[in-house]
């Protein structure tokens, strides 16, 4: 997700001098043209921290996997590989035994710290414990609580025990789970406090590719190749790392050459589709793009048949081609099409005019004479809420504000900054403390398809307020249940109630795009980060 903000000074007035349409003419800055052994890519706001366990959205997870590891990583496909753990645990290699309950990790041999000292067991076993710490805000850590011991019978073996089988165990601990948590350097900070008020913040020493050698705030973050990589030395010396703010700088940064590749919204791309020197990477997200109705009792959306006839009401696939260019295709699912839990026969309400209309009419919401619904004197009114540093959430908000218009729905857009957006209801997040009645949001998924915290009554990320025991039921099954065709099964039915109790409209399945300058060699994004090899990038 690229985020908004203030936009530099040099930036805005270079920009402001090449119109979108002459960009090609626009001469290079040659003090920054990325030299040939450089790699330069972009974030979009400054990190809070480079602590990795701490990090709170993409840019600081991207940042991460340059200089720490996971045990299991995720290729381009997909697919579990090993990282820091020799080999992906299972039944038949004898990894996760039969009852479920016990995970055992055989780690590489010959792997160092930044700073010299061998990786071992100890790592692993204090990362599970700054993990579990409630003095460390580490961003999420669902299943990691229901590890009773973490054993290390020698330097290279590392044996979790669990109080229950956990079906995500393996795709989730110390790999890609709700967050992504990689393995800390327990001889630095094992007696070092609570994480985040560290100098390990702002001074990170990992086992990953590079190595952070300056960090000027507001900037950029330079990086060393690790000469000692388990992987192979790193085929690019140096990544310079470019704080743009500005959405919209990006696209002139790539065309003078400031920038080797960035992420990209669909717009964006759209307006660097004809550009020469330019080729794009796609990769799947592991999540999607979808619209919460507000089911807290007292509000419009708390009858089923009001979210029908709303969602009747959207054309899902005019947003995809209109706001994405058709990048992002609408997705019927809170799974990624990707997952082995994608169920291909379940489908939300189409798109249909009449039956929106017809659906309102016998809610009681008639049009009058100018066209607008009202009930008993009461106008039909409705507040989007959505965050402004999203292109992509604001052009949606937009148009499904015009669609609705055209059914007699009144929109109003409410603008709430992502630092609010998800906060718990305590804090007053929008999303959690219901203060809407449409809200665009985003999801990332974690590597197993457990979505319990999104569906399940009561759950930290229940957005919507629905509550369905019969989702919960099926949740508790897909989770304990160690067969995938159970799970897929489980996981199938929840796919088909949420298409029938309609708490989300699912909109969009994205299609992440990554521009990079022609000759950059080997980024290769996965559905959940683009530097995870960053070891194999080169340039020609």
């Amino acid at each position: 997700m690229l985020v908004c903000a203030v936009t530099p000074t040099r930036v805005r007035l270079l920009a402001a001098a090449c119109l979108s349409t002459a960009l090609a003419s626009c001469a290079p800055v040659a003090d920054r043209v990325a030299p040939q052994d450089t790699a330069v890519f972009n974030v979009s706001e400054d990190p809070h921290s480079l602590d990795p366990l701490l990090a709170r959205g993409d840019d600081e997870r991207q940042l991460a996997h340059l200089s720490f590891d996971l045990l299991l990583d995720v290729d381009a496909s997909g697919k579990l590989v090993p990282a820091l753990a020799a080999q992906v645990p299972n039944v038949f290699n004898g990894g996760v035994s039969r009852d479920g309950r016990t995970i055992t990790y055989h780690l590489r041999h010959g792997v160092r710290w930044q700073d010299g000292a061998p990786f071992t067991a100890a790592d692993v076993a204090f990362t599970y414990r700054a993990i579990v710490d409630p003095r460390n805000d580490v961003v999420a850590s669902p299943g990691y609580r229901l590890i009773t011991s973490v054993d290390t019978p020698n330097p290279f073996l590392v044996v979790l025990r669990l109080s229950r089988p956990w079906a995500p165990a393996v795709a989730t601990f110390f790999s890609y789970g709700t967050a992504p948590m990689p393995i800390l350097p327990a001889h630095l900070l094992e007696r070092a406090g609570a994480l985040g008020r560290l100098p390990f913040d702002r001074a990170p020493v990992g086992t990953g590719a590079y190595r952070l050698v300056r960090w000027d705030r507001g900037q950029e973050l330079v990086y060393a190749a690790n000469p000692a990589y388990y992987r192979g030395a790193p085929r690019t010396p140096r990544i310079v790392v470019r704080v743009v703010p500005d959405t919209n700088t990006d696209l002139l940064l790539l065309r003078t050459g400031e920038l080797d590749w960035s992420l990209l919204s669909p717009a964006q791309r759209a307006a660097l589709q004809q550009a020469r020197d330019i080729h794009f990477h796609f990769a799947p997200l592991a999540g999607f793009g979808a619209l919460a109705f507000n089911c807290r009792r007292g509000r419009f959306f708390a009858a089923a048949s009001a979210r029908r006839a709303v969602a009747m009401a959207i054309d899902r696939h005019a947003l995809s081609a209109g706001v994405t260019a058709g990048q992002y295709p609408i997705t019927d699912s809170d799974q990624p099409p990707f997952s082995w839990a994608y169920d291909r026969g379940v489908r939300l309400p189409a798109f249909d005019e009449r039956a929106a209309d017809r659906a309102l009419d016998a809610l009681g919401w008639r049009r009058g004479a100018s066209g607008a619904r009202s009930k008993s004197g009461q106008p039909l009114q409705l507040v989007f809420a959505v965050f402004p540093e999203s292109d992509t959430a604001l052009r949606t908000a937009v148009y499904v504000q015009e669609l609705l218009r055209r059914r007699g729905i009144g929109v109003t857009i409410k603008r709430v900054t992502l630092a609010q957006f998800y906060l718990p209801a305590a804090q007053h997040g929008v999303l959690m403390s219901g203060d809407y009645d449409i809200a665009y949001f985003a999801w990332r998924s974690g590597a197993d398809p457990d979505d319990s915290d999104l569906v399940t009554c009561g759950a930290a990320a229940n957005y919507s307020g629905l509550c369905d025991r019969r989702i919960d039921a099926l949740e508790r099954s897909a989770l304990s249940e160690l067969d995938q065709t159970a799970r897929a099964a489980a996981y199938g039915a929840i796919q088909r109630l949420l298409a029938q109790d309609l708490p989300y409209d699912f909109l969009y399945a994205p299609r992440y795009g990554y521009a990079a300058r022609d000759g950059f060699l080997g980024l290769a994004p996965t559905p959940f980060s683009a530097t995870w090899n960053s070891y194999q990038w080169s340039k020609r």
